[in-house]
């Protein structure tokens, strides 16, 4: 079972007994975007009610990034046209994040390459996190005032 979202930003499969999240935008780092956060969510769920899944892994594309964060330039362009996208955008991450967080599968993040911002919400809620020596780990989002919140 396979299931590509809209311009296969984000892969959602079921491989044997696992459930695959795979982001699919290399060429931004596989930036998150609210699409995709949209296709995780639900499919997550999904899976962590599905007798046949038993784990549930997430991994990002290109080699150079797990996920870079949260597509920023896109939630700053909305806000130059007031649209009110930031306000969605953070609290469905933040909803997802606790999806994971809370989720009764195992869940693991196979962390490779930038892992900042919106990707280390993707992995730091779940069990597991298998990180590579290539990893690069960071949280932008303190320089701005902003206290994440790992509990």
């Amino acid at each position: 079972m396979s299931k590509h979202t809209d311009a296969a930003e984000v892969l959602l499969e079921r491989k044997g007994c696992a459930g695959v999240i795979t982001l699919n935008r290399p060429k931004f780092l596989n930036a998150l975007n609210l699409s995709m956060i949209r296709h995780i969510y639900p499919q997550l769920k999904n899976w962590e009610q599905d007798p046949e899944t038993f784990l549930i892994i997430i991994k990002g594309t290109g080699g150079k990034a797990f996920c870079a964060g949260g597509d920023i330039r896109v939630i700053s362009e909305a806000g130059k046209a007031n649209q009110k996208i930031a306000q969605d955008f953070f609290r469905e991450e933040y909803t997802l994040n606790n999806a994971i967080g809370s989720c009764q599968k195992p869940y693991v993040a196979l962390i490779h390459g930038i892992t900042m911002g919106g990707g280390v919400g993707l992995s730091v809620h779940g069990q597991f996190r298998v990180a590579t020596e290539k990893s690069l780990f960071a949280m932008p989002e303190t320089a701005i005032g902003k206290t994440p919140n790992f509990s």
